[in-house]
Order: structure tokens, then C-alpha cells, then sequence
């Protein structure tokens, strides 16, 4: 669902107007760790505005980005784990169906998917990644 963080009736026009600061602005204040702050002033002071100006504009920025749905991206070793597992359990199926299991074959087949997870985790990811950005 993409739409604006600009509520309904908070208009483009209404949007502009309230780029230029007026008699009638409010105040907004907030409190930053000291670290945040040294951040804002240094993004400010690079831009060539004050503290209040860039700000205001980056909040403004914010409010006009669409909002997307929020698909987490996985985590990696979690996913490494899971692809992993998902390939140990395939392998060890196929390994049943054989006369040949042993305990050997359970070794090699848990070696094989450790090997493999990481490479597979990796092409999950990239996919999803190019997906998102594709979106």
C-alpha cells in the first residue's frame, strides 16, 4: 500500500506554504543524544542552512516519501541456517531411499550442506535485494 505520510488534508499547496516559516509556525522541540545533535549540526552547517532550516526541511522530505510496506529484510545467518537445514533435510531424504545409508552418508550429506548454505543464502538475499529495488 503506497501512499503519502502527508495526512489527507495537508495538501501539496498547504505542503509549500509551510516551507517558508510564518508568524503562525509552532514550535517542535526534541531531545538528541549529544552525538545525533554534533550529526544534525554538521548535515546543517554542509547544506549552508541553520539547525532549524534543515531540519524542518528534512522532515518535510520524510512526509512526502511514499510510504512502503515494511518487508524486513532476513536476517543472514539466520537465513544461512535455515537454507542449510532445508538442504540437509532434502539430502537425508534422497540418502533414505538408498540401500547405502549409513552414518557416513549422514556426514557427507551434513558436510555437503554446509557447504552449499552460504552460497544459497547469498543468492536468496541478492534476489530479494534486487526485488526490493526493482519495487
Amino acid at each position: 500500500m503506497s501512499g503519502s505520510r502527508v495526512p489527507p488534508p495537508f495538501s501539496a499547496r498547504t505542503l509549500e506554504a509551510r516551507l517558508t516559516p510564518s508568524h503562525e509556525a509552532r514550535t517542535l522541540s526534541m531531545r538528541l543524544p549529544w552525538q545525533e545533535l554534533l550529526a544534525v549540526e554538521d548535515a546543517a552547517k554542509a547544506s549552508g542552512k541553520t539547525r532549524s532550516e534543515w531540519l524542518r526541511e528534512a522532515v518535510l522530505a520524510h512526509l512526502q516519501k511514499p510510504i512502503r510496506s515494511r518487508k524486513s529484510a532476513p536476517d543472514p545467518t539466520l537465513l544461512t541456517e535455515l537454507v542449510g537445514l532445508r538442504q540437509l533435510t532434502v539430502n537425508l531424504f534422497s540418502a533414505l531411499a538408498s540401500p547405502e545409508f549409513s552414518r557416513e552418508t549422514v556426514q557427507q550429506v551434513a558436510k555437503q550442506a554446509d557447504h552449499v548454505k552460504e552460497g544459497k543464502a547469498d543468492e536468496i538475499l541478492r534476489r530479494l535485494d534486487s526485488q526490493r529495488e526493482g519495487k
